[in-house]
C-alpha cells in the first residue's frame, strides 16, 4: 500500500507548523490509495473512526481500486459504522442511538457520507444529508453545515439562497474563527460570486467584497492563519478573473 509514514495536510506536504493543530487539519496518508482523493474528503473519512478501527480497516484500502470504487468502498464503510454504532448504543443503553451516546462522532460520520455523496455526483442526496445535519445539530449557534450546503447551492445556481445563507454564516465565522480564517474567507468568496451572478445591479457589492478580501488577505501574514495566505490570495484572484471573464463573454 505504499509508504505509510508520509502524510499530507490541507497544504499538501508543506510544513504548516502549529497550523496542523487546527480542527480542520488532519494527517492524511500520502500513499497510492489516498493520493487521488480530495484532501477534505479523506480527512472527513479518517476523522470518523478511532485509530484502532482505522488499523482494522487499513487492509481494505486497496491501491488497485479505481477512484470510483474507492469512493464507493469508503461510503460503504461509513454506512457500516453507523449501523454498528447504533447497535452498540442500543445494546449498552436500551433504546438509545449512536446520535444519543456520541453526537460528535455521529456528526463526523454523516459529514463524511455527505463528502462521498458529493464526490460521487449525488448532489440531491448530499443536500438532504447536510440539511438533516443542520436540523439535528445540538448547538443551535453552529452554522457549519449551512456553509457546506451553501457551496452546493452556489454550484447549482441558487444565488439568492446562497447569499442569504452565507451572509449569516459569514457573521458566525467571523465571530468564532476570525474574518481572516480560511472558512470566513471561503464565505466571502461565495458571497462575492453569488452577489455578482444576480445581475449587473449587484456587481458593485461583489467588488466591495473582493476588495475587503484583498485587505484581509494582505494582513494575514502577521496572524495565526499566515500559512494559508498564498492559497487564499490565489483563490480570490482566480475568482475575480473568472467573474470578469464571464462578463466579457456576455454572462
Amino acid at each position: 500500500m505504499g509508504n505509510q509514514s508520509r502524510v499530507r495536510f490541507s497544504q499538501g506536504q508543506r510544513d504548516i507548523g502549529e497550523a496542523r493543530h487546527f480542527s480542520w487539519e488532519y494527517p492524511v496518508p500520502d500513499n497510492d490509495f489516498w493520493r487521488d482523493l480530495p484532501y477534505s474528503l479523506s480527512r472527513n473519512f479518517l476523522q470518523s473512526f478511532s485509530s484502532e478501527k482505522l488499523k482494522q480497516l487499513s487492509p481494505r484500502f486497496d491501491d488497485e481500486l479505481d477512484r470510483t470504487a474507492k469512493l464507493e468502498l469508503l461510503a460503504r464503510l461509513l454506512r457500516e459504522e453507523l449501523k454498528e454504532q447504533d447497535a452498540a448504543a442500543d445494546a449498552e443503553h436500551s433504546g438509545r442511538t449512536f446520535y444519543d451516546v456520541d453526537y460528535t462522532r455521529w456528526r463526523a460520520v454523516w459529514l463524511a457520507i455527505a463528502s462521498m455523496q458529493l464526490e460521487l455526483g449525488h448532489s440531491a442526496e448530499a443536500e438532504s444529508t447536510l440539511r438533516m445535519l443542520h436540523e439535528k445539530r445540538q448547538d443551535p449557534a453552529n452554522l457549519s453545515h449551512l456553509h457546506s450546503l451553501a457551496s452546493l447551492l452556489l454550484a447549482r445556481g441558487a444565488y439568492a439562497e446562497t447569499e442569504k445563507m452565507e451572509t449569516e454564516v459569514r457573521a458566525w465565522l467571523d465571530s468564532c474563527l476570525g474574518r481572516d480564517s480560511p472558512q470566513a474567507l471561503s464565505a466571502r468568496r461565495m458571497l462575492a460570486e453569488a452577489t455578482w451572478k444576480q445581475g449587473t445591479a449587484r456587481r458593485k457589492e461583489a467588488e466591495d467584497v473582493l476588495d475587503e478580501m484583498r485587505i484581509i488577505i494582505g494582513e494575514m501574514g502577521a496572524g495565526q492563519y499566515a500559512v494559508y495566505q498564498d492559497e487564499e490570495k490565489e483563490m480570490m484572484e482566480k475568482l475575480a478573473r473568472s467573474l470578469h471573464e464571464g462578463l466579457q463573454d456576455g454572462e
